[in-house]
């Protein structure tokens, strides 16, 4: 079953493009704006909910904020209150219907023990990318070895038995649903 929710944890990926979220607060909301364009962009070719969470847990005074723009559910978090727990909570509401895209740990962990699909950010940049929807003033720095590169690095012990080209199942499941994406 092909996730119907995708949920973004926004700094995590900004900080994967290269904008750390200290710098995103100082320059103000450009970044965090054109972001969100691009994420309502892609969300149009993908045809599903977006959630894009952001912390804003260090801001006094702060109530959670729910905003929908270009197609796309923008949520700021409370004061006190972490992009994570609210990442998580989705989580468990939606189960298999749902994809994380972020990098911490603890989400993907939540996100495999109630059976989400996952997506690094970094490999959510690079789809990003690929679609055309990089932007000019965002820089990729930390480029990690492609899809193609990790397929082809799979091992196998010359005790198996059947296709030695066909790849795990579970690689095979994971690349089926990363191609809707």
């Amino acid at each position: 079953m092909a996730p119907k929710h995708l949920i973004i944890d926004g700094y995590n990926v900004l900080g994967a493009m290269g904008l750390p979220p200290h710098r995103v607060v100082e320059q103000g909301e450009h970044h965090r704006e054109e972001f969100i364009v691009r994420v309502g962009l892609y969300g149009h070719k993908l045809r599903n909910l977006i959630t894009l969470v952001f912390d804003a847990w260090q801001q006094s005074g702060m109530s959670r904020q729910v905003i929908h723009r270009e197609g796309v559910t923008v949520i700021y978090t409370a004061q006190g209150e972490k992009a994570d727990g609210v990442i998580q909570d989705f989580i468990r509401i939606h189960g298999k219907g749902a994809a994380v895209v972020s990098s911490d740990l603890e989400v993907i962990a939540v996100a495999k023990a109630f059976g989400a699909f996952s997506i690094r950010s970094q490999e959510f940049v690079k789809r990003l990318a690929s679609a055309g929807l990089q932007g000019s003033g965002v820089s990729r720095s930390q480029e990690g070895p492609s899809q193609k590169d990790v397929d082809e690095g799979v091992v196998r012990s010359k005790e198996k038995k059947g296709n030695p080209r066909k790849l795990p199942k579970k690689l095979r499941q994971r690349n089926r649903i990363m191609k809707k994406f």
